[in-house]
């Protein structure tokens, strides 16, 4: 990305760092605009007040990651395990960027930890939309035999792996972890490797889960 040009999109990329860093409540109006170099007026001007500004923020991060990695509603071009495959690479990818693709898992490890007034609003308009391509594809996957329940159980443990690994990262980097659990989080040396594992796992577990379905009816 280039350098944000007018006041309100330095006031927006600011801001998406200080309330990924430090959570909503934390982060203050003076010092979101101390590294947006523009006046405190500049806020209410822009934004009203400070949780308009939080709402813009998730806005502009998502619009961000829509651009980076596109999710098409449509399966048919590349099929629904090649979609699955990107979604999840794309997302393990993410929580370890050390740039602006890492701010929204940050954002979002702070929203579920620290739950604001928005949550709800932020989490219907922001996430949901992505939850429901995922089981639609989950449920290409595996086909029309799977049972609502069957097919809830399946987008949980899929999304499940990379909110663990957003958790868990999290916590480290920041030294919210005593020395004994860390060892319990695997090993982010190898970023490709750790992908590559959690993509393999992530659809291998899909994939049986389809046979299971088609041989015996159920997933048990």
């Amino acid at each position: 990305m280039g350098k944000p040009s007018t006041t309100k999109i330095r006031l927006i990329d600011a801001a998406s760092v200080i309330f990924a860093d430090k959570g909503y409540r934390e982060a203050t109006v003076a010092e979101i605009c101390e590294a947006a170099d523009a006046n405190i007026a500049a806020v209410n001007y822009h934004f009203g007040d400070k949780s308009n500004l939080y709402r813009e923020v998730w806005a502009y991060l998502f619009a961000e990651e829509a651009t980076r990695n596109p999710l098409t509603a449509d399966f048919s071009d590349i099929g629904a395990e090649v979609w699955l495959r990107r979604f999840i690479r794309s997302r393990i990818e993410n929580i370890f960027d050390t740039g602006f693709a890492g701010r929204l898992p940050r954002l979002l490890h702070r929203e579920m930890g620290e739950p604001t007034e928005m949550h709800e609003s932020l989490f219907q308009t922001h996430l949901k939309p992505t939850h429901e391509l995922v089981k639609r594809a989950i449920k290409s996957l595996i086909g029309p035999e799977i049972t609502e329940d069957q097919l809830k159980l399946a987008v949980h443990n899929f999304m499940g792996l990379h909110i663990f690994l957003n958790v868990g990262h999290q916590k480290a980097k920041k030294g919210e972890l005593p020395d004994g659990p860390k060892h319990r989080l695997p090993s982010f040396e190898n970023l490709p490797e750790l992908a590559n594992q959690v993509e393999t796992f992530a659809i291998g577990g899909l994939l049986a889960t389809r046979d299971l379905i088609k041989n015996t009816g159920t997933i048990s």
